[in-house]
């Protein structure tokens, strides 16, 4: 079955295109010598020749035919595919396709004529069968009978591979647009974070604060992994966690006794896997429009847990009562995640914020994977993209 593969069906290079249509005349000539085989067998009975040789000589002379035959059927497949179909079918000019194929179907029935009467003929006086009679008539109803059907079967072949090949490129042009939508927004995370983190060192450096160097250091271990371990569909989740742990002893660098920090990680995620970067921005909501805006304690909460194949990612944080009321919770981080979790896991996400006078929650639930879903088109498209 190796020989019907994507290339001899599709390919343009002549030894698939030879294979084609050798097969499908091969198919085309068989189904004609065995239909009509059993036609000249009267006439060899007639005769007192045995019923087993009879039977051989019918199917001899039956399969002789249908390959005389053969060049007429060509003519009106190929004549339709090759003559008619690129100058009429794609400009959509049905009209003129319609009046081609009469014209082509005229001409068939005179090639099948002249077939008839030059070759066809004589051949059978040479080899006995005597069916002479009705010479035009016979030659009218192989043509348009003949020809008509194998041209039918070529044509829809055609039409299917044209809609086939039509089919793929929407699809890849939909998979162009996805690839395209997910590097924006991957890309769009790393200046994002980078933009919030380097403004917080920026505080540090202000305040001359002894804690500048080892903020650089843990930057320079996040943005590590996010120049070195991002670049896959999707990371072992241990490592985000990783990450989102280095992210908080960051922020907590900076802001040291004003930040109240609680974390639980819990459950079965060692085996998990998670699209890189996807759960930061909450964190780096939380900080900027919560931590951040706030003059006297703040604090925030997170839990992450994994049931099975189910993540369950919950953070609260403490924010602002004016800031909640005129509506600057969140940002283009939030935005980022929403628009990489449709397209990434679609129908296998929640996600809910709620939002009340002095604090602000996130609610992520989502199913997660063993291992890199290969199978995933999504997950194909990121991967090539990186």
């Amino acid at each position: 079955m190796q020989l019907f593969n994507h290339n001899f069906v599709f390919s343009g290079q002549p030894r698939y295109r030879l294979q084609r249509h050798g097969l499908f005349w091969s198919m085309a000539w068989l189904y004609c010598t065995v239909l009509y085989g059993f036609l000249p067998m009267s006439i060899w009975l007639e005769k007192g020749v045995p019923v087993g040789r009879a039977l051989i000589r019918s199917y001899v002379v039956s399969g002789i035919e249908a390959f005389l035959f053969l060049p007429s059927h060509m003519f009106l497949a190929y004549g339709i595919i090759y003559v008619l179909f690129p100058r009429y079918l794609n400009p959509n000019r049905y009209l003129h396709l319609v009046f081609g194929i009469l014209i082509l179907m005229v001409l068939t029935s005179v090639l099948s004529t002249v077939t008839v009467q030059w070759i066809v003929a004589p051949l059978r006086l040479v080899m006995g069968t005597g069916r002479t009679q009705g010479i035009f008539f016979y030659s009218m109803m192989a043509g348009l009978r003949g020809a008509t059907t194998f041209a039918g079967f070529a044509t829809a072949i055609k039409l299917a591979k044209i809609w086939y090949t039509k089919q793929e490129a929407y699809q890849e042009i939909e998979r162009e647009k996805l690839q395209a939508e997910l590097q924006l927004l991957k890309s769009q995370v790393h200046p994002h974070f980078l933009f919030n983190t380097l403004n917080n060192l920026y505080a540090l450096t202000l305040q001359r604060s002894e804690q500048s160097p080892a903020v650089v250091l843990k930057l320079s271990e996040l943005l590590r992994y996010m120049l070195y371990e991002c670049n896959a569909a999707e990371v072992p989740l241990s490592k985000e966690i990783t990450f989102l742990k280095n992210y908080i002893a960051l922020e907590q660098l900076r802001y040291g006794n004003r930040l109240d920090m609680s974390v639980s990680i819990k459950g079965d995620w060692p085996r998990r896997h998670i699209a890189p970067l996807l759960l930061i921005p909450f964190l780096e909501n939380a900080f900027k429009h919560g931590t951040s805006q706030q003059l006297e304690q703040a604090w925030m909460h997170l839990d992450l847990s994994v049931q099975g194949n189910i993540l369950k990612f919950k953070l609260i944080n403490s924010c602002d009562t004016e800031q909640e009321q005129t509506g600057e919770v969140g940002g283009i981080g939030l935005q980022n995640v929403r628009k990489r979790l449709s397209l990434l896991y679609p129908d296998r996400y929640e996600l809910r914020t709620v939002a009340s006078e002095e604090t602000f929650m996130v609610i992520l639930t989502l199913e997660l994977t063993d291992r890199l879903r290969a199978s995933s088109p999504l997950v194909i498209l990121e991967q090539e993209a990186a």
